[in-house]
């Protein structure tokens, strides 16, 4: 998790930004952004959970809620493997291009 950059040499900002402002190690800043992460899923998770589960009116739409998650899914798959745009070699950047450039085959 949190792989982006290692392979440049560099490290994520948030870690870098974490370190400077607790001033403790890279490891330990690493572990404090995975745990950050968790927690945020977790919460995501059980509060969806719960509307769903009681069927309980929430101030947002069902299609906005679903919305909201998958930019969070998306957003949380950037940030461990890139965009692959930025790095040509990635494998990802074969996948980008072929959602947005290639037309989708129908039979």
């Amino acid at each position: 998790m949190i792989m982006v950059g290692f392979g440049r040499g560099n490290l994520p900002r948030s870690v870098q930004i974490y370190m400077n402002e607790a001033r403790v190690a890279e490891e330990q800043s690493r572990q404090h952004i995975r745990n950050l992460l968790r927690d945020a899923w977790r919460r995501l998770n059980r509060e969806l959970l719960s509307a769903q589960q009681q069927q309980q009116q929430t101030a947002f739409s069902r299609s906005f809620m679903n919305v909201a998650l998958n930019i969070a899914r998306v957003s949380q798959c950037m940030y461990n493997y890139e965009d692959g745009v930025g790095v040509l070699e990635h494998e990802c950047m074969n996948r980008v291009y072929s959602l947005i450039v290639e037309p989708i085959q129908t039979a």
